[in-house]
């Protein structure tokens, strides 16, 4: 029961999990209850547990990645204590454990009883809402938060939140999608709806499990013939999520990111992304301090400071 050290609430339940990486048993305590609006998430990551991680498919695309998003090598993780918010199936997670002293990854959804560090030396697992999380008996180091805060009902009440966990002198480290060029006429919010009026998460699970391959040859056939920004067209004619040239997969493993990303995009209950000065005002009404920020890819470091007599406005 080590989430007892961590967390000042009883659960609703406690799950013993088995780790399919580890081979451990483990206890997955839940604060939420059978409803939530990552039901979808959850469902995409049992049917892709293994598709993101490095270990499985012989890359370091998460660890590269991960070390970009922290601006530092993970090794300099050593000796941490760590709140990874919406870790999935563990894509970081699996990295994280093996240098910070104490690693609690939650998730929303039912991704997290398929976390591949289940079963780990000092690792807690937790299904927990962000915008509804029990009260913590402890601050961390670092709290990491990845292709999460866009989901959220309120991002920026999510914002807010997760710089609340941070313990004084403790980094954040997060991202949120941004609104893209073209708004809500990008292909994507077009798809959607009509996506969602035509099939279930199950039933375009089927559809693509069919024919996402032959949608993605199709890009790779048609992909050389468009000059520059003309390539766009394909997102509107297939709209299945394209990794080639970008991702250093073979073909099998892009047609499962396909799989997996294209279910993300036009499953996700809510898309609520914010532009880059959107985030910036928020954060300058927190006490805390702007280390970097990559604008392109919306993604933020931020410092508590040291001595820390308010606290965080919600």
């Amino acid at each position: 029961m080590r989430y007892r050290n961590v967390f000042d609430a009883e659960p609703r339940r406690v799950f013993t999990v088995k780790g399919h990486m580890t081979g451990h048993e483990c206890e997955v305590p839940s604060f939420v209850g059978s409803e939530h609006y990552a039901e979808n998430f959850g469902k995409q990551w049992s049917t892709f547990r293994y598709t993101q991680l490095d270990t499985v498919n012989g890359t370091s695309i998460s660890r590269e990645f991960l070390e970009q998003l922290l601006g530092h090598t993970i090794e300099q993780l050593s000796g941490k204590t760590i709140l990874e918010v919406g870790a999935g199936a563990g894509r970081f997670t699996e990295h994280l454990i093996r240098y910070a002293d104490l690693v609690v990854a939650i998730d929303l959804s039912e991704a997290i009883f398929v976390n591949a560090a289940l079963g780990s030396d000092h690792f807690i697992a937790t299904q927990a809402d962000l915008l509804n999380m029990p009260p913590l008996k402890i601050k961390f180091d670092l709290v990491l938060c990845r292709g999460v805060l866009q989901h959220t009902p309120e991002p920026a009440k999510s914002i807010v939140l997760i710089h609340q966990w941070a313990a004084p002198g403790g980094r954040v480290v997060f991202d949120i999608y941004g609104p893209g060029r073209l708004g809500k006429l990008g292909s994507k919010y077009i798809w959607r709806s009509a996506i969602q009026r035509m099939f279930s998460f199950d039933s375009f699970s089927t559809f693509l499990s069919r024919y996402a391959e032959p949608m993605l040859r199709a890009r790779w056939r048609f992909k050389p013939l468009l000059p520059g920004r003309s390539k766009r067209i394909l997102d509107y004619l297939l709209p299945v999520w394209d990794y080639q040239g970008v991702l250093p997969l073979s073909e099998e493993q892009l047609v499962e990111w396909c799989k997996l990303d294209t279910l993300d995009a036009m499953f996700a209950r809510y898309d609520n992304p914010m532009t880059y000065d959107e985030v910036v005002q928020v954060l300058r009404r927190l006490p805390c301090k702007i280390l970097s920020a990559d604008s392109s890819m919306n993604f933020f470091r931020t410092s508590i400071p040291t001595e820390l007599s308010d606290p965080m406005p919600v």
